[in-house]
């Protein structure tokens, strides 16, 4: 199971990682890594909430280990690499300069709710950042990220995002097994070696 810290640290590692050129800033919310709500009342509960505490943590180190942004504030970050301040509050933004590509992401792992909530919430993010302008002669993409199985079949059925240029992936325990739900995989042209 990969809550969605886990989720946003395996999309960044392939398709966006700052070791290919790219310059990112995720957003992980304190709810992502359990650090919210009321006292867990349940072993599983208790259990999930403290793997949830430790996988945050562990995503944390190996995100700025890449050279990730992890939070902080996201309207200096994009200033500083050119993208719309307008562009709210997304899970993941990243730029490729030497492509001009702009890459923006909402996630959603795995979770408590119920998962075409969560889901819900996510389109209506990415429909919302359709209205954002890339840099001057920049692409952009805008991708829906999830994972589960249940949550990637709601995906499918809202094959009305492709109108809009929104492409979704499931993420895969095997980074193999990844699977485009919509749009054009993949999402970023391979980096000459």
């Amino acid at each position: 199971m990969m809550f969605q810290p886990e989720v946003k640290l395996r999309f960044v590692e392939t398709y966006c990682s700052p070791g290919q050129g790219w310059k990112v800033f995720v957003d992980i919310d304190a709810s992502e890594e359990g650090r919210t709500g009321g006292i867990r009342t349940t072993g599983e509960a208790q259990e999930r909430q403290q793997r949830m505490l430790a996988d945050g943590q562990r995503v944390r180190r190996a995100l700025t280990k890449l050279g990730v942004t992890v939070g902080g504030d996201r309207a200096i970050w994009c200033r500083e690499h050119g993208v719309s301040v307008a562009l709210g509050d997304r899970d993941i933004v990243a730029v490729h300069e030497s492509q001009r590509l702009h890459v923006v992401a909402e996630v959603e792992g795995a979770s408590s709710g119920q998962p075409e909530q969560k889901l819900y919430k996510a389109i209506g993010q990415i429909v919302m950042a359709c209205g954002i302008e890339p840099p001057v002669g920049w692409t952009q993409r805008l991708v829906l990220v999830v994972y589960g199985e249940k949550i990637a079949q709601h995906v499918r059925r809202a094959s009305a995002l492709t109108k809009l240029g929104v492409s979704a992936v499931a993420i895969s325990e095997n980074r193999e097994a990844d699977c485009w739900l919509l749009g054009e995989a993949p999402l970023v042209r391979p980096l000459a070696r």
